[in-house]
Order: C-alpha cells, then structure tokens, then sequence
C-alpha cells in the first residue's frame, strides 16, 4: 500500500519528498486495513499533501484509490459477517506443509476459491505454487513480514489484492482479483494451523 501511495505522490512532488511526506503523515504506526488506509489518506495524508499543492481537491488518483479501498472494506465487513453466520465452518484445519502431497492438494483447493488468480503453499521444503498468469513473490512480502511478526495480512497490489498466513515454518499465499470477497479469502487462511499444533 506504501508502494501504491508513493506511486501517486510522486507524480506531485518529488521521489524523496513523497517519501518524507508519507512518513511523516503515517507516524509511528501504519493503518492495518482497508478501511483504515482510506480514513488516514482522507484524515491525514491528503491535508499534508494539500499544503503543497494548489489543489482544492483530492487528485484523481488518490480519489480512486480512497474508493477502492472503502469498497474492500465494505467486501470484508460482508465477509465477516457471513462467517458469523458459518460459525462451524471456523475449525481449524491442520496442514502439513513439510509434504509435497498436502502442499499440492491444497494449492489445488485454494486455486478454485472464487476470484483467486494465484496460489503459493510454502513450507520449509519446498513449494507449490499455481497462477493464472504472470507469479507474483509472495515469498518476499513473507518474508519482510516475518521479521516483525504477523497473523493474517493482506494488501492492494496493483489491480490485485495479496493475502498470506504464516503457517509452521512456512506460509500460505493468495492472489485475487481487488473486486474478490475478501472476507471469503481471509476465512479460507485463518483456518489453516500446523499439523505440529493439532499432533502436539
């Protein structure tokens, strides 16, 4: 999302002051959703932006993006509330990611969900991985986000939405249409434990 935002402010300013611009603007914490990302470019990034243009509006570009990103908000409040709905269908499911087999088989199910464009199951072994065009290395937004610790994580990626989960020593990637039910996505990867875990 950084990406995407310094992308659109430096066609306004300059690469560096863009980036000191974003910074500043973001503080000692980055917004954690879409939803959240939408309230901080409105809130806090378009006022310091509007201070060095001669712009009585938003641009364009940032609109578009503020509209995008309350769209997917809106997809993932609909989402977590059909799995309020689909209470049962919240047990975990334990994956061995160490086993070609068990990778394979569920890159296979994960690649029919609907609206997903590519899938990468990773453990400490090996991967497999399947896209419709073009692979995208999830293996690095991974592993930048395994530095500081993470859950579940999903972002805007260009015109696509990325969503992964660490699982055991590995983790589980998804690449999905932005227009994708994103909740839907979200359920699918919060399931997903270590066989260690349910084996003890």
């Amino acid at each position: 999302m950084e990406e995407s935002l310094l992308q659109i402010l430096s066609r306004y300013i300059s690469p560096m002051a863009a980036e000191n611009l974003l910074r500043r603007a973001l503080g000692p914490k980055a917004p954690a959703t879409p939803g959240e990302w939408a309230r901080f470019i409105e809130g806090s990034l378009w006022p310091e932006l509007g201070r060095l243009l001669p712009f009585r509006e938003m641009p364009p570009e940032l609109k578009a993006l503020v509209r995008e990103l309350k769209q997917l908000s809106l997809q993932e409040a609909e989402g977590e509330s059909e799995e309020a709905e689909e209470e049962e269908a919240l047990l975990e499911e334990a994956v061995d990611l160490e086993d070609p087999a068990a990778r394979e088989h569920l890159a296979r199910r994960l690649a029919r969900l609907e609206g997903v464009l590519g899938v990468v199951v990773a453990g400490g072994s090996g991967k497999e991985e399947r896209f419709a065009g073009e692979p995208i290395p999830l293996e690095l937004i991974h592993l930048l986000l395994a530095r500081q610790g993470y859950g579940v994580f999903y972002a805007l990626l260009q015109e696509n939405v990325v969503a992964l989960k660490p699982v055991g020593a590995g983790y589980v990637g998804l690449l999905a249409r932005k227009e994708t039910n994103i909740g839907r996505l979200l359920h699918a990867l919060r399931r997903l434990v270590p066989i260690t875990e349910v084996s003890g």
